[in-house]
């Protein structure tokens, strides 16, 4: 991905987990937003996304789907002020996307690589991320973070551990200045 963008400005943003599992929130008094254990919630740092031709981000990691640690697994484009989920693509819509960046390693099969920017024009594996009006986008500019979601693992019909995965990624590319 950095040699694919290299003639860009890189910035990589840490995961972490988004929303604590219900008993932990529970004994600490938390607000979780609804979160249940049928799901990890994790998240990476706040960014802002404008509309310049070289400036999105790149979403990626292991198809948790693909690797059986979830029956389908998600990634979105949220607003910091309003957690307002204005865009995203699913495990099923990002299957083989990595295959772009290790032509013929048969491991790609269980990655995925998406990219959210203003204006995808006809890119695969590209999540238009809209600016408005107020819930329905997030405007330019505006604090922002991608948020994760890994489903129920298919052997244990609750969600995945958070200690058994590896945490998708995130980069934020602009125009080098």
């Amino acid at each position: 991905i950095l040699a694919k963008y290299s003639n860009l400005s890189a910035k990589e943003l840490e995961t972490y987990v988004w929303l604590p599992e219900s008993y932990d929130a529970v004994q600490r008094g938390l607000y979780v937003a609804g979160e249940s254990r049928d799901t990890v919630y994790l998240r990476c740092d706040t960014f802002t996304l404008g509309d310049e031709s070289n400036e999105f981000i790149i979403a990626y990691g292991i198809n948790h789907a693909a690797s059986g640690k979830a029956t389908y697994s998600n990634c979105s484009f949220y607003g910091e002020v309003g957690w307002n989920g204005v865009a995203g693509i699913y495990s099923t819509e990002f299957a083989g996307s990595a295959e772009t960046y290790l032509p013929g390693n048969p491991l790609a099969k269980y990655l995925y690589v998406c990219k959210f920017a203003r204006s995808c024009c006809s890119e695969e594996t590209c999540v238009a991320v809209p600016t408005g009006p107020k819930a329905h986008g997030v405007e330019l500019n505006e604090p922002a973070f991608i948020g994760f979601r890994a489903y129920m693992e298919p052997a244990t019909m609750v969600g995945p551990e958070y200690a058994e995965l590896l945490y998708d990624r995130v980069i934020k590319f602009d125009p080098k200045k």
